[in-house]
């Protein structure tokens, strides 16, 4: 049988005329929706409440403050990377030797190294100098590290804001690897004044490949982070057990730990400002007297949004662990947040630390105050009923990330054979394949939010 071959035909003048103008206006519009696009801070397109994907398919497209206005003109240094057995997987490659190669052993030593970022073929940045440690509280302990690095210069990396201080996290615990990206993103799109920029990479350091990391802003005072002045009367603090050795302690009625971040090395009159006023609010919350409006002591608005990230993840930290921020102001009061870290949040790990089915944070900390009282109770509900759509979202950003990262996962887990296993404590679930740790995910976030649903309709608050 012969194929018939069909003819195009011949469009009039006017018709080409018009669709011309159409091409044009649609040129119009894909200009205006990058612009668009551009403006988003962390992977969320402005406007209108979809996941920007957090890389690009066809590699790293460096932003122009990355670059040396020279390097244009010339072919880059290059620090050695090989990807003979951990081939490109469509993401940046990020490459740091250290100082005479040598190895990273603890938390507090600096070790002198050089940094580039890679593309698929070749560098896409200059050589650049910084300092690396470890760090991580039990993630320090696990066979993947995570680093702290701080460049000489303030960089900009991967389109973020320039600053001197990032962090390539690991995270070996976290079978999707995605969920401190999800809750950062998540925090951004509620609204929160700030959350953490971050991108996936690849990390080889040393000559060795190490896996995908999420290379984040860290929690520190700045003009592009936690934005309050730099001075005495303002606090950035941390809900921390963890004691390092150095850190500023206040620990007011023996029950939580605080660590003042800021002011470094904070005077007397500074930490006897800071504990006074803490003593007295939580003084307040133990009265259980909220006759006295709470919005003297926190930005209530602030802090239900923290609380929903936190309650909605079942983030066992949040439980005044470790990594709960807030910063004060004297005369001003409580702002709840960042968030950080999520990897052992959302299912995946032993039942009792990320169990779907129970209310987790709202039972601990100064949250057991706070929802004996009706008016507090009444808006973080209310807050919860108006934004479903956006916790809903979640569900379909996953499917469009796990797909972005199905190379560079498998990439991971051939290195960190980890996907079946249960030998590490957190590692309580096995999954044949990465796509079964992302089901597995998918699943308890519609078993969270129908639970949650059913607390409320139990209550006789219909979601509407």
């Amino acid at each position: 049988m012969t194929a018939t071959r069909s003819r195009t035909p011949h469009l009039p003048l006017q018709a080409l005329a018009g669709l011309f103008i159409a091409l044009a206006a649609c040129a119009f519009i894909a200009c205006s929706n990058s612009e668009m696009v551009a403006d988003s801070d962390i992977g969320i397109v402005a406007g209108n409440n979809e996941w920007e994907q957090p890389f690009s398919n066809s590699g790293y497209t460096p932003n122009t403050e990355d670059i040396d206005e020279s390097s244009s003109s010339k072919a880059l240094d290059y620090l050695p990377l090989d990807d003979t057995e951990y081939p490109y997987a469509g993401i940046p490659r990020i490459v740091i030797e250290t100082e005479d190669l040598r190895e990273i052993k603890d938390r507090e030593t600096e070790i002198p190294a050089k940094l580039q970022i890679w593309g698929e073929k070749a560098p896409e940045t200059e050589i650049m100098e910084l300092t690396i440690r470890g760090r991580g509280n039990s993630s320090w302990g696990m066979p993947q590290k995570s680093y702290k690095i701080e460049f000489v210069n303030k960089q900009a990396m991967l389109g973020m804001p320039k600053d001197r201080d990032w962090a390539l996290i690991a995270n070996y615990a976290d079978k999707t690897l995605m969920k401190n990206y999800l809750m950062y993103n998540l925090s951004k799109q509620l609204g929160a004044s700030y959350a953490p920029r971050c991108k996936f990479v690849d990390l080889y350091l040393n000559k060795e490949y190490l896996g995908v990391y999420l290379l984040t802003e860290t929690v520190k005072i700045g003009k592009n982070r936690v934005n309050i002045p730099k001075n005495e009367q303002s606090y950035l603090i941390e809900f921390d057990l963890k004691k390092k050795d150095n850190d500023q302690y206040i620990i007011p009625f023996q029950e939580r730990i605080y660590n003042i971040h800021f002011p470094q090395k904070a005077s007397d009159s500074a930490k006897q400002t800071f504990t006074a006023f803490i003593r007295n609010f939580e003084e307040y919350l133990k009265k259980e007297d909220f006759t006295n409006s709470l919005s003297q002591w926190i930005d209530i608005d602030a802090y239900i949004k923290h609380y929903w990230i936190q309650e909605f993840s079942s983030n066992p930290d949040a439980k005044c662990r470790t990594s709960v921020f807030f910063t004060w102001q004297v005369g001003k009061t409580i702002q709840m947040g960042p968030v950080w870290d999520f990897d052992l949040s959302m299912g995946g790990h032993p039942e009792d630390v990320s169990t779907y089915s129970d209310w987790l944070i709202r039972n601990s900390c100064w949250d057991m105050y706070l929802f004996k009282d009706s008016t507090f109770s009444t808006q973080a509900y209310l807050f919860w009923k108006g934004h479903q759509k956006t916790f809903q979202n979640i569900l379909d950003s996953i499917d469009n990330i796990s797909s972005w990262l199905q190379f560079a996962a498998e990439n991971n887990f051939k290195k960190w054979n980890i996907l079946g296993s249960t030998k590490n404590h957190w590692h309580s679930t096995p999954y044949k394949t990465y796509n079964d740790a992302i089901a597995d995910l998918k699943l308890w976030l519609r078993q969270r939010i129908d639970w949650i649903n059913k607390q409320y309709q139990s209550q006789q608050i219909l979601l509407r």
